[in-house]
């Protein structure tokens, strides 16, 4: 066998095996592209559930966005009462504590001045009695 009867032959192989891969590939094209349409298909249908589930999710969402303003609202306004209230404890602390000479100077006026009043008072009923 020569070398020109060798590609005689590859070449008549070749003309007959070529049409049967092309069939053969033409089938498993078209399997392809028809597996490749359903899949679309169901993704498209995917993305139309998807839709409507976001449309319902966001229609929900707006109904409690009131709701959720008044309660931020809400919130801020405790937390106004809550600095408010610390500012006046805070304001008074400081006030006690730079008047605390003069609060004991006249809460040990008053409690002297109430005793001297009672010692008066026994001292008076003491002369009374003697007299």
């Amino acid at each position: 066998m020569g070398l020109d009867q060798l590609l005689e032959l590859t070449s008549n192989v070749a003309a007959k095996a070529l049409p049967i891969v092309g069939v053969i590939v033409l089938i498993f094209l078209v399997i392809f592209v028809r597996h490749l349409i359903v899949l679309l298909k169901s993704a498209n249908e995917a993305v139309i559930s998807m839709k409507k589930t976001l449309d319902t999710t966001n229609k929900e969402l707006e109904t409690l966005e009131k709701p959720l303003q008044t309660l931020n609202e809400l919130s801020e306004t405790v937390d106004s009462v809550h600095e408010a209230s610390k500012h006046a404890v805070r304001s008074t602390m400081v006030m006690v504590i730079e008047n605390f000479s003069l609060i004991k100077d006249w809460i040990l006026h008053h409690m002297g001045k109430d005793g001297s009043d009672e010692q008066q008072e026994e001292a008076c009923e003491q002369e009374v009695h003697t007299s």
